[in-house]
């Protein structure tokens, strides 16, 4: 456990053994886990003039909420923009190793079911794709398909007419023609 200087001690000798320290300490101890917050464990700690070994300020309290360490509270460097110093001290022992193991387990499975849900995402997303392509290649086979229509109409409605003019040029003979008779 490193020992923390206090505010009034600051030497460059001090400063000096203390980053040995800091740098001969392995670094997984340091990364910060992810957190909850916990009400009755929060803020900066007041008590001790301990400090954040980058940034020489106030040390914040948290409770992890990742892997093994979940629910273990940890005193940490609050510092939230750019490099953070990470743990400073576990508050809380480890875990039993059994509670380490179905902490384990439960994140795995919490992983896995997020792995399921992105490829679920991802497939679903491919298949309204095709859906968008299929729907537009449907939708212009039904526009190709009114316009045959229409022209269909058109040319009925030509023949109709056409139709129309040659049975009245017919009628129209025959009238001639009985006149012609009587």
């Amino acid at each position: 456990m490193p020992s923390w200087p206090n505010s009034n001690e600051t030497s460059d000798a001090d400063d000096d053994e203390y980053m040995d320290e800091y740098s001969s300490m392995q670094m997984e101890y340091f990364q910060t886990p992810d957190t909850v917050i916990d009400p009755s464990f929060s803020g900066l700690v007041v008590e001790s003039d301990r400090k954040c070994i980058l940034h020489r300020q106030r040390p914040g309290r948290f409770v992890a909420f990742e892997g093994t360490d979940s629910g273990r509270r940890f005193i940490g460097c609050a510092t939230t923009d750019g490099v953070n110093c990470g743990v400073l001290e576990w508050v809380d022992a480890p875990w039993p190793v059994i509670l380490q193991r179905c902490l384990t387990k439960l994140w795995d499975m919490y992983h896995e079911e997020n792995l399921g849900r992105v490829q679920d995402k991802e497939a679903h997303e491919i298949e309204v794709e095709k859906l968008k392509k299929e729907l537009d290649s449907l939708a212009n086979q039904y526009s190709q398909l009114v316009d045959d229509v229409s022209k269909l109409f058109d040319y009925q409605d030509g023949q109709k007419s056409h139709d129309m003019d040659y049975t009245s040029q017919a009628i129209n003979e025959l009238k001639k023609k009985k006149h012609q008779l009587e």
